[in-house]
């Protein structure tokens, strides 16, 4: 399958929810160019990160984010990271 065909499927999950690494995750965005797929961590309510402006003053708290490569790296299928979240989709009522 191509890399293509690999990002159209991914792009019809972005709002999904998915069980990884031990916490909640959302698929927020499938990034074409560099091959990846962005999730931001769901229960963020107090776990933010300190954002720093330019001077290095805390300014606000970020959410936590993660990017994960979606081509295995012979470029035929998905990457092992991105068959484990799969595996952990989450799907029943009240999930996007």
């Amino acid at each position: 399958m191509t890399g293509d065909g690999l990002h159209r499927k991914l792009h019809c999950l972005i709002g999904d929810r998915f069980a990884y690494l031990g916490d909640v995750w959302v698929l927020i965005e499938v990034l074409s160019d560099t091959d990846s797929v962005v999730l931001r961590r769901c229960e963020d309510a107090g776990r933010g990160n300190v954002q720093q402006n330019m001077y290095g003053m805390p300014t606000r708290r970020a959410q936590d984010t993660m990017t994960l490569q979606i081509s295995d790296s012979a470029g035929g299928g998905y990457s092992d990271d991105i068959m484990v979240l799969l595996e952990g989709r989450q799907v029943g009522p009240g999930v996007a």
